[in-house]
């Protein structure tokens, strides 16, 4: 990026909206300006990508039919069906990412010679831009990386900037995306629980289960929204170290700021120019499951660790696997080891414990 903004060559900055949960203390027009003072020519909002994004979603459910599908919105979870859940590829929704629509929205305005940065809170955001966002997106930056970058220009937070705004097309309620369940807000998609057409997941724990879920058909409803974060707003590249809903909080009043004075004809109007614009992508298996242990083998293991009978399975998590069965199959497959058993390692201890005890007591002489 620093090339980049050194080289002469016209450069957008595109933003993810969880901005406001980063530089809480900060105006968003003091921000752009900031941004421009490091060099950025352009600088727009990806909430307008994610209206996008939403209108191609209530297009694909309303087009009828009885297919299910798995929003394709976060690149985690996106990688991780096409990885350990390839039964799943066929489900993915057809659909780019707001980062990707954004990207094309910039180059479509601007022309394709202008170089385009995402900037945002998700690490996987890089495996996206790198893969499937070559030519399209030069480099990714997240939230820690732009705050190095204003350290290096010396742009603290007392820095005096012009202030401006975002580069149209300038967005609706796209700004609520980053929150679990943005996208059916978005694209005002029913997730009541009796009548809805969609589910809604979030968290790195769960959304594993859910998909197991969708494959089995367990899932039934014709969009499965699913996050590898409890919501962008929760990104790993997110420095804030505020809860969750204080994060919910910022994003909303954002939006709703935003609102006020809203060109509602002019918003109608960009998304009318962009309604044709290619959004589509494809997905392929990439299949990386490791083969299971067979039923003695995991018996077998299972007995090493001192789980002999089926109360024996503690499934406390402490060795960071939902239950004593996946820790098992983990270690046939090389990826844990026994001693990552908290109870197994306490029983081993105190049987040493007491054995050492037992043999110090032995050689004692006696009163004879």
């Amino acid at each position: 990026v620093r090339q980049l903004l050194a080289s002469g060559r016209r450069v957008a900055a595109i933003v993810a909206p969880s901005v406001p949960a980063e530089f809480p203390d900060v105006p968003y027009r003091r921000l752009i300006g900031k941004i421009r003072r490091l060099g950025f020519a352009v600088v727009t909002e990806v909430a307008f990508g994610a209206d996008l994004v939403a209108d191609r979603y209530r297009r694909l459910l309303d087009g009828g039919g009885n297919r299910r599908y798995v929003a394709t919105t976060c690149p985690a979870v996106v990688e991780y069906v096409e990885r350990y859940a390839p039964h799943v590829v066929g489900s993915l929704a057809p659909v780019v990412s707001p980062m990707i629509a954004s990207a094309r929205v910039a180059r479509r305005v601007h022309g394709d010679d202008i170089a385009v940065v995402f900037v945002g809170p998700c690490v996987a955001k890089k495996q996206e831009g790198a893969v499937f966002g070559r030519g399209e997106l030069d480099a990714v930056l997240t939230f820690p990386e732009l705050r190095a970058l204003f350290l290096e220009a010396g742009l603290d937070a007392e820095a005096i900037v012009e202030e401006s705004d975002f580069d149209p097309p300038l967005a609706k309620i796209g700004g609520l995306f980053p929150v679990s369940g943005g996208l059916l807000r978005t694209a005002d998609i029913d997730d009541d629980l009796i009548t809805g057409e969609a589910v809604v997941v979030d968290g790195r724990a769960t959304f594993v289960e859910a998909i197991r879920e969708f494959e089995s058909g367990a899932i039934d409803s014709p969009l499965l929204e699913v996050l590898a974060c409890n919501g962008c707003i929760m990104g790993p590249a997110v420095t804030q170290r505020m809860p969750l809903f204080s994060r919910r909080r910022l994003v909303s009043r954002y939006v709703k700021d935003r609102m006020a004075g809203f060109d509602e004809a002019q918003w109608q109007a960009d998304m009318e120019r962009f309604g044709e614009l290619d959004l589509s992508r494809g997905f392929r298996p990439s299949d990386q499951r490791l083969p299971g242990p067979t039923r003695d083998e995991l018996n077998e293991i299972l007995a090493r660790m001192g789980k002999l009978r089926p109360e024996d399975e503690l499934n406390c998590g402490a060795c960071g696997y939902e239950t004593c069965v996946e820790h098992a199959i983990a270690i046939y497959q090389g990826l844990a080891e026994n001693q990552m058993c908290l109870p197994w390692t306490i029983d081993r201890w105190t049987r040493t414990r007491m054995n050492s005890s037992h043999v110090s007591q032995s050689r004692m002489p006696s009163s004879d």
